[in-house]
């Protein structure tokens, strides 16, 4: 299995892509505050890189979605959610996890992860539909999200909110 925080930390690391496009919005309330993010596509690298993705495999099916407070790449502010299934995605599959990330500050911390929170992050998956390499997800979340000083510090379940959302974009389908 991937670890999501190295992917986060990864994608946020890249060069600033030139431009992006919305594909869709995460909409939440943390701690009782309501959130807006947006799922981009942009060229980076010389390539096109979406921020909301789903890859189906025989063995395994993730499906990545990152959103950034505005329709452009940001490593500020950044809410992440990865999902995974054992084999192929079926509907009202349960997941093998369900990992939810905020990041409001940027990489150098503080972390906000549902990873080893008391209770786990759930998702249920509304609306998953696929036309070969591109797909419409609707899904709803709900996490506990504990803070961590940075991203390798134990997580401290003393210190946590609670977050509810949605999810509405186009993803890439890989």
């Amino acid at each position: 299995m991937k670890n999501p925080a190295r992917a986060l930390i990864v994608a946020l690391l890249l060069p600033l892509p030139a431009s992006a496009e919305e594909l869709g919005r995460i909409t939440a309330f943390v701690a009782g505050e309501a959130k807006q993010w947006f799922t981009i596509t942009m060229t980076q690298g010389g390539r096109q890189v979406a921020t909301a993705s789903f890859e189906q495999g025989a063995r395994l099916t993730e499906l990545r979605v990152q959103g950034h407070p505005g329709p452009s790449f940001s490593t500020r502010d950044v809410f992440s959610l990865d999902v995974r299934y054992e084999g192929p995605f079926t509907p009202g599959a349960v997941p093998l996890s369900v990992d939810v990330m905020h990041v409001p500050e940027g990489m150098g911390g503080p972390f906000w992860t549902s990873r080893n929170a008391g209770k786990p992050a759930q998702v249920d998956i509304v609306e998953l539909e696929v036309w070969g390499s591109y797909g419409r997800l609707v899904a709803t979340f709900e996490a506990e999200l504990c803070f961590r000083p940075i991203i390798s510090s134990a997580t401290d379940t003393g210190n946590c909110r609670a977050v509810t959302g949605v999810i509405e974009t186009e993803i890439s389908v890989e």
